[in-house]
């Protein structure tokens, strides 16, 4: 038997090559009981043919049928690992998402969700930490979440730069709108013809969004640009 790894030529009946100590096949071994087991298969195959009334030929080809179909059970692995990468994908493109872009998306559910502790997490950190110990009672319409729904659809974002305890996101997707209970709304924005660009700043480990009381406005609105004076009219003529 030749070696596999050294091709040293060993004599027959030898487990393991005399020259480098190789685990020997005996491949022509294992083709016999190959042909032995199909051979079971076959005979196996054709008495239970025969006593079903059908020809030799009509039994190999039920064997031949028997064989290519797969067990349910392996069916059933290959969904479940299927599913079990699918999950896993999804776990790590989640977690790809950036601590700026998460606190933006918190925010803007907090807002639709009227759920004032995260919102106030994102927006005023010392009063989040007062409400913590109960020595602040927020309520939402106070800290102005003034509408009595949002809705809010498919927001996505993209993170546009994050630097130290600075960074800034930009709403590129998504719909927002307030809601009245007498049906009135606030018009609504849609961020993939108007994105957002969200400012944050990291304070103890926490995004806070800048500019939130503008942020949180379900409508578009004309955002201030920082090179111009914010009030022209009492600027002095040069």
């Amino acid at each position: 038997m030749k070696c596999p790894n050294c091709g040293y030529e060993n004599p027959q009946g030898r487990r393991y090559c005399e020259e480098c100590g190789e685990k020997l096949v005996d491949l022509e071994a294992i083709k016999a009981r190959a042909r032995r087991r199909s051979q079971r298969e076959a005979a196996i195959t054709r008495r239970e043919a025969q006593k079903d009334g059908l020809d030799a030929e009509e039994a190999e080809r039920r064997r031949r049928r028997a064989r290519r179909r797969t067990s349910p059970w392996l069916a059933l692995l290959i969904i479940l690992v299927m599913v079990a990468v699918i999950v896993i994908i999804v776990i790590v493109l989640a977690e790809s998402e950036s601590g700026p872009e998460k606190a933006v998306k918190e925010f803007y559910n907090a807002i639709k969700d009227k759920d004032i502790m995260i919102y106030l997490k994102h927006t005023e950190p010392e009063l989040y930490k007062m409400a913590e110990r109960g020595e602040y009672l927020p309520d939402p319409y106070t800290e102005g979440i003034d509408y009595d729904s949002y809705i809010l659809e498919d927001l996505t974002t993209r993170l546009v730069i994050e630097e130290g305890d600075y960074a800034e996101v930009e709403v590129t997707g998504g719909y927002f709108e307030g809601v009245y209970n007498d049906g009135s709304t606030s018009g609504g924005i849609d961020f993939s013809q108007y994105p957002r660009l969200v400012r944050l700043v990291k304070i103890e480990d926490t995004w806070i969004v800048q500019d939130y009381q503008m942020m949180k406005l379900p409508y578009l609105f004309a955002e201030i640009n920082t090179e111009e004076s914010e009030f022209p009219e009492a600027e002095e003529p040069g």
